[in-house]
């Protein structure tokens, strides 16, 4: 065989072997099954890091959601911030919580916090993807929308002059502003003027078991063991405080009384009405001795739920809006805050009682119809039994007189007057022994009295702010160790009591904003 015949059997076998080749169907799925794999092993990487995205995006979302719960809480006591990086600290993942930020009054809390973490991707870096961050945040809030208010307002001798006159628009502003950002029908306030003593006015008086011994003003005797809480008995047998002037000196008519008098000074209950809330500060009536610890104890009942029953019976007197007739509202409701502001510029003093045989009844002074006034005395050895003041003479039973009560010797003398004329000087004895067995003080117990209650209220979670105004040292000791807190104390000079009643109103000011 030839060279050239060799050469084209060569190249025919070369087109026989390439036709074969492309005619060879065995392995054409290989590389598309090459692709398909890959598009696989990418398509479950990527659910893979899709599914660990959404198990850690899960995970923060639901640790936020029930710490921001747990923070918002008014109810815990804990910095809301520490309680939102406990939980984070206890689920094992606290490097990822990126923030907590917290807004908070006395009536609401708001916390907001925010989580981040890089899920380090397995497989999206094949596709260039380095970062697959998730990020979650939550917020919750509480807020109170039920406000209940007891003013406790010094309105003792000493807050004469330029005291009651700062007092009264500092006071008139914290009314207009608690009411006006409320909504209506959440916000009451009570208003409890209180000096040596306390004016209920007859309508709540008449709500406890008191015997009425005069007309002419309605304080009641409280024991000391009524201190110990918030709330009061209304069938224990409690005394009306008489109608007497332990100040003034032996030759002067009665001018300041025990109980104050004067119809303004009154107690005003549970009201929503900013003009009689505004018109019982404008009319207060200075004058007299101060016991905070009574303003405290009467203050704290009506926001006592104890205290129901006594103002559903000022409610059928017409003294307080049937609106309310479910208040003092119970505190563990959650929805409603109790606050008790009390203000003094003074310190406890004392408070004054007539002592039994003097309350009531027949006395030992005659008047006769031309106004001479005699002071009987059973002088065994003697029958001359009357003494005449005027004269300094004693004498017979003169014609045409009248026996006195006492409540009407009280009326008209004080204290002192009585005890020299119608006593000492007769009887050659000293005024001062004759004061003392016509009256009886509460003084020494009275701070003792004033914690105690203050405590009472505070455990019953009444929010107790104090104002010191212008107060001497104990007075300022004493109401900064009533209040909630040494931040729930102010002490004020001048016009500063207007900051300071704008500043605790501010805090309550919220309440429109409810849950």
């Amino acid at each position: 065989m030839n060279t050239q015949a060799k050469g084209g059997a060569a190249a025919t076998g070369r087109h026989h072997a390439m036709t074969r080749f492309w005619r060879q169907e065995d392995g054409t799925l290989l590389p598309l099954g090459m692709i398909m794999l890959m598009l696989m092993v990418l398509i479950g990487g990527l659910a893979i890091d899709i599914m660990r995205h959404e198990e850690k995006r899960v995970l923060l979302q639901q640790t936020l959601d029930r710490s921001v719960l747990a923070a918002a809480n008014l109810n815990q006591t804990l910095d809301a911030t520490a309680v939102v990086e406990d939980y984070f600290d206890k689920a094992g993942i606290s490097e990822y919580l990126s923030g907590v930020t917290v807004d908070e009054g006395i009536n609401f809390r708001v916390v907001n916090a925010e989580a981040k973490a890089d899920t380090n991707p397995f497989f999206m870096h094949l596709m260039g993807i380095d970062e697959f961050n998730v990020a979650a945040d939550s917020g919750a809030e509480e807020r109170i929308s039920n406000v209940e208010v007891s003013l406790v307002l010094d309105i003792s001798g000493s807050m004469d002059g330029s005291r009651i006159n700062n007092l009264r628009p500092a006071a008139r502003d914290f009314v207009d502003t608690i009411l006006a950002n409320s909504e209506p029908g959440k916000a009451t306030i009570s208003i409890i003027p209180y000096s040596a003593q306390v004016n209920l006015g007859k309508p709540l008086m008449d709500q406890f078991n008191v015997a009425d011994l005069h007309t002419n003003s309605y304080c009641m005797e409280l024991p000391d063991s009524a201190f110990t809480t918030t709330g009061l008995s209304r069938t224990t047998a409690y005394i009306h405080n008489g109608h007497f002037d332990p100040f003034a000196g032996t030759s002067t008519a009665p001018s300041t009384f025990n109980c104050t008098h004067h119809a303004a000074n009154q107690v005003l209950a549970l009201s929503d009405s900013a003009t009689a809330l505004k018109g019982k500060i404008n009319g207060l009536v200075v004058g007299g001795n101060t016991s905070i610890d009574l303003g405290v104890k009467w203050g704290a009942l009506l926001l006592d739920p104890t205290a129901g029953p006594v103002i559903d019976g000022l409610i059928n007197q017409g003294k307080v809006s049937a609106a309310y007739s479910d208040r003092p509202l119970q505190r563990d409701t959650g929805d409603t805050l109790k606050v008790l502001v009390v203000m003094t510029d003074g310190e406890n003093t004392t408070e004054y009682t007539l002592t039994s045989a003097y309350r009531s009844g027949s006395s030992n002074v005659w008047r006769s119809s031309g106004g001479t006034f005699y002071a009987f005395h059973d002088r065994s050895n003697t029958s001359s039994d009357y003494y005449n003041i005027s004269t300094g003479n004693w004498s017979t039973k003169p014609s045409g007189v009248s026996n006195w009560t006492w409540p009407q010797v009280f009326t008209t003398y004080s204290v002192n007057y009585v005890a020299y004329n119608f006593f000492a000087r007769p009887l050659g004895q000293s005024t001062s022994t004759w004061f003392n067995n016509i009256t009886d003080s509460v003084s020494s117990t009275k701070n003792s009295r004033m914690q105690q209650v203050c405590t009472a209220a505070k455990s019953a979670g009444i929010v107790v702010y104090g104002i010191a105004f212008e107060a001497p040292s104990n007075g300022r000791v004493q109401i900064q160790n009533c209040a909630t807190s040494d931040a729930h104390y102010f002490s004020a000079t001048g016009l500063e009591i207007q900051t300071v009643f704008r500043s605790i109103a501010n805090q309550i000011s919220y309440l429109r904003l409810t849950q």
